[in-house]
């Protein structure tokens, strides 16, 4: 059996070759290690080809793209993986001993499971071993799917795992991938759960440090964009009553390690607009009324507003984003270069709506993602309305 490590990495000259030592040192050989670098404008490209060429090793390969964010130089790695399992290892990070490959594939071999999770060892810039980050038993149940609406949309678990092929080139690239939500939740339909076991050992060091993803602006607009369409995908099927009464008894028991269980009801949720509101106020306080999109994100749950928005044409030029381009849409926001689909709708949002009519098919499927990505598809209806 083969593994696949798929290495994002953008500007990481300075970590990138402790963590492809970690990978070559490993006393399970038949693996492959795919580099994606996401466009990097430091000397990562020279220092992984003295690397290559130090160590001659084959198993190595290196693919450059233009930036595109994290989530993009990942799915762009796809057609060249050749392994029955895939792990992602970030460049900043390592795997935890020259064991993990091999403990890994005897859980598989095991356990008819589709991805293993593990708790991280924490190291800092330097390396050092500063402590461990619990991850949370895992457990398949509705109780779960409702757990993750309670917290806030935010991954109750973690995004590091060993997966399946067949579980990581379907389930896990829709969902974590290409629209940025749990790896674990299937939100294709109805809310469902992959099978995950928590590994008994630690897989991966994990570097935690200021330049962190989520420690900068962009970052955090990029999780937020997630955590929302997670939650709010949730709300479809779920409702949990006293929401922040639950949340704060949720995360005082969390942090004494001790299991809670949430009261829920297999409905949707009334009161959307409250829970947006208090998840967006955790994350931003009260900045995300600056941020055009978050601001009318919640004017849209707000309102009361059943009236029918029309769009003629969409145009073939148009940019549609998807969870893994969030970066992009911020940027274009924030430089008012969205196209003028997007700026309609989430002008729109303003005052809210109930259904959107477009003129042709090839709109109408357009129209799916573009809402999707707004994060109101689950309310709203696409009709097609030929003129």
């Amino acid at each position: 059996m083969k593994f696949t490590i798929i290495m994002p990495t953008y500007n990481d000259s300075e970590s990138i070759i402790e963590a492809l030592d970690s990978v070559v040192m490993q006393t399970y050989k038949n693996w492959e290690l795919l580099i994606s670098d996401d466009g990097s404008t430091d000397d990562t490209r020279e220092i992984i080809q003295q690397y290559l060429k130090k160590k001659k090793e084959k198993r190595i390969k290196y693919y450059y793209h233009n930036n595109q964010d994290q989530l993009n130089a990942i799915l762009n790695i796809f057609p060249y993986i050749t392994g029955d399992y895939i792990y992602i290892l970030h460049s900043d990070d390592l795997l935890a001993d020259k064991y993990v490959l091999e403990k890994a594939l005897k859980e598989f071999k095991n356990s008819k499971i589709d991805a293993l999770i593990s708790s991280p060892i924490i190291i800092n810039e330097k390396s050092e071993i500063t402590g461990n980050l619990q991850v949370k038993k895992y457990k398949k149940s509705e109780s779960t799917i409702a757990l993750q609406l309670l917290w806030l949309g935010r991954n109750l678990y973690t995004d590091t795992a060993f997966h399946t092929y067949k579980s990581f080139t379907t389930t896990v690239k829709y969902n974590y991938l290409t629209w940025n939500t749990p790896f674990w939740l299937d939100l294709r339909e109805k809310p469902a759960m992959l099978n995950v076991k928590n590994a008994i050992f630690p897989f991966f060091k994990y570097r935690i440090f200021e330049g962190n993803y989520i420690n900068n602006p962009v970052g955090k607009l990029n999780v937020i964009n997630g955590e929302l369409r997670t939650a709010i995908n949730l709300m479809k099927y779920y409702s949990i009553p006293f929401y922040k009464l639950q949340y704060y008894l949720f995360r005082t028991l969390n942090k004494a390690h001790i299991t809670y269980k949430p009261i829920y009801i297999k409905k949707e949720s009334k009161c959307k607009s409250k829970i947006i509101k208090f998840i967006l106020r955790k994350r931003y306080k009260n900045e995300y009324k600056e941020n055009l999109f978050l601001a009318n994100l919640l004017s849209f749950y707000q309102s009361k507003n059943n009236r029918t928005i029309k769009i003629n044409k969409i145009d073939n030029q148009d940019f549609i984003y998807y969870g893994k381009d969030m970066r992009k849409f911020n940027n274009d926001l924030l430089n008012n270069n969205l196209s003028s689909i997007y700026l309609k709708i989430i002008k729109e949002m303003q005052d809210g709506f109930k259904t959107i009519e477009v003129s042709n098919e090839k709109d109408y499927k357009k129209m799916i993602n573009i809402t999707k990505f707004l994060c109101i598809y689950p309310f709203i209806t696409i009709v097609i309305k030929e003129e």
